[in-house]
């Protein structure tokens, strides 16, 4: 039997407990995980602990350092989809609707906040050039997946693309702007694959794995 692959995009924002359930012994793909790979050191550990012993050499996990958010990322994702077919589905992890804060600042930086009596209930807001990196890294993420996963699906070997939304609400405008614009894109979208007699989901982690998982026998 031909062994398709499954292509995870966006590791970096994968929860563990998905991660081990596209790996059990039921799935009958190739799983290959691409993303920020210096940020998964923990779930690679844990999944080759998860890992069955005896199982074929080919179903082994990959994983490929290439981040979607970048143009360079993004040509090695699409490389990497041609060179893997045939190709069962496509599963883009979404980073969080909201661009994250500054990590706290070192000590010495500390003081002299301190010295100046910046209030310290007063959160460190995020930095515009934060926030608009993230928003543009982000559709760019949605945008070139898609144009990858076009470019190497179809009927019967594969399921179609699936897109994983955080499971945290929005809670800023240009959050709230990017989830409103997931959901619409996804809507738009949706007849594309439906033509071709494919799917293209957009659902959260757990319901993910609802769906694709094999009861347990």
């Amino acid at each position: 039997m031909t062994i398709v692959s499954c292509i995870w995009i966006g590791i970096e924002h994968l929860g563990q407990d998905l991660a081990v359930g596209a790996v059990s012994s039921h799935r009958r793909s190739r799983q290959v995980f691409c993303g920020r790979l210096a940020a998964v050191e923990d779930l690679r550990a844990a999944l080759n602990e998860q890992t069955v012993i005896g199982q074929s050499g080919d179903l082994q996990p990959e994983w490929h350092d290439a981040d979607a958010g970048t143009t360079i990322g993004a040509g090695l994702l699409s490389d990497l989809l041609r060179q893997r077919r045939p190709v069962e589905e496509v599963v883009v992890v979404l980073p969080p609707w909201d661009a994250r804060h500054h990590p706290a600042p070192p000590e010495a930086e500390l003081q002299v906040l301190l010295e100046v009596k910046v209030p310290s209930q007063v959160p460190l807001e995020v930095p515009l050039e934060v926030t608009l990196d993230h928003a543009g890294g982000f559709v760019e993420r949605i945008a070139m997946s898609a144009a990858a996963a076009r470019a190497v699906m179809s009927p019967p070997e594969s399921i179609g693309m699936t897109i994983l939304s955080p499971t945290a609400p929005a809670l800023t405008a240009v959050g709230a702007g990017l989830q409103a614009l997931t959901g619409t894109w996804a809507d738009v979208e949706r007849s594309w694959w439906q033509d071709r007699r494919m799917q293209l989901a957009l659902m959260h982690p757990a319901q993910w794995l609802s769906e694709r998982a094999a009861p347990k026998r």
